[in-house]
């Protein structure tokens, strides 16, 4: 490997390199993590498919489909990164979907809290009960000032914070279509000095972090009534998961602009080095939040008597012999 990589400066290379190019380049470090990453999303898949019959057999139906969305997170994102390391030509596309997907799963899981409250009003009515205020002063926004307490809740403000959190997913989406657009089009390269790609991306990082500020306000709320048992842990998890994912692609395209990240010439230049090192990362962090996940989303608890689950008694009628006779 090289840092003076010069020559993916100079020279026109259009055609992707292929998977065994691209795995020979990269020598033991390649071998490895290949054998590594195949064993691992196996093991992901597995752990999704076995929180799955968990949550056919002991979740209410109502919960099923939002449980599931945050549970598959680990399987996507190791699936995700092990079609990025085998064929670094897909890594467009994957790092697209995987860039898109991870705001929906904070989004359901706002869903899935709200539901198991028993809806928008109710949740309203119990944080107006427990007198709960809301708490503003969260990251990553907390920085700014936006620290009053004593705000109570109510259905206005409520929303407000939700929209905070729902328009995440539908502006990462855009934005990422427009960059994987603009990037085989090739008007956009991966790159700081990109103009596009840094407009682009400043206003990607904006977003995101409004709609994790929403996150943490209502989870902050809802963990001091919600019903689901160790609720914080599963909300402290997820948003650590969710973060440390966008915050490495950062940090690796940080160290890319400063010279940091080699190549081996004349197959791997730096950007897809980046990408390779990323999915590597990704997949490790896949399989210990797929360990971590199954447990933490496995508890169920009775909160399903908030949603009207509970089956009617069985009414016995009593026939007197007389009508027996009749």
């Amino acid at each position: 490997m090289s840092f003076n990589c010069s020559y993916f400066l100079q020279s026109d290379i259009e055609e992707p390199v292929t998977t065994i190019e691209h795995l020979a380049a990269l020598g033991a470090f390649g071998t490895a993590f290949g054998i590594f990453g195949i064993i691992s999303t196996v093991t992901v898949t597995a752990i999704f498919v076995l929180s799955i019959f968990h949550v056919v057999r002991k979740h209410p139906s109502q919960w099923r489909r939002l449980v599931t969305w945050i549970v598959s997170m680990p399987m996507i994102v190791s699936i995700l990164s092990l079609v990025t390391f085998l064929v670094p030509g897909a890594a467009i596309l994957c790092d697209t979907v995987k860039q898109s997907y991870l705001p929906f799963v904070l989004m359901h899981f706002i869903d899935l809290s709200l539901l198991i409250e028993g809806g928008h009003r109710d949740t309203v009515q119990d944080l107006k009960d427990k007198d709960i205020p809301i708490n503003f002063c969260r990251p990553p926004w907390c920085c700014v000032g936006l620290c009053y307490r004593n705000v109570n809740y109510n259905k206005k403000n409520l929303r407000i914070m939700k929209s905070l959190v729902y328009q995440t997913p539908l502006f990462q989406l855009l934005i990422n279509l427009l960059m994987a657009i603009l990037e085989s089009a090739g008007v956009l390269e991966r790159v700081i000095r990109n103009n596009a790609f840094a407009t682009l991306g400043i206003i990607n990082i904006i977003f995101f972090t409004i709609g994790m500020y929403g996150y943490n306000v209502l989870t902050t709320g809802f963990s001091q009534i919600s019903e689901w048992k160790n609720y914080p842990l599963k909300a402290r998890v997820l948003f650590v998961c969710v973060v440390l994912l966008k915050v490495q692609t950062l940090i690796l395209l940080l160290l890319g602009v400063g010279g940091s990240i080699p190549c081996v010439e004349p197959y791997i230049s730096p950007v897809v080095m980046r990408k390779s090192i990323e999915s590597a990362l990704c997949l490790v962090e896949a399989l210990i939040f797929g360990v971590i996940f199954y447990p933490v989303f496995r508890v169920v608890d009775s909160s399903a008597s908030r949603l009207g689950l509970h089956t009617s008694p069985t009414t016995i009628s009593v026939v007197s012999l007389d009508d027996v006779q009749a």
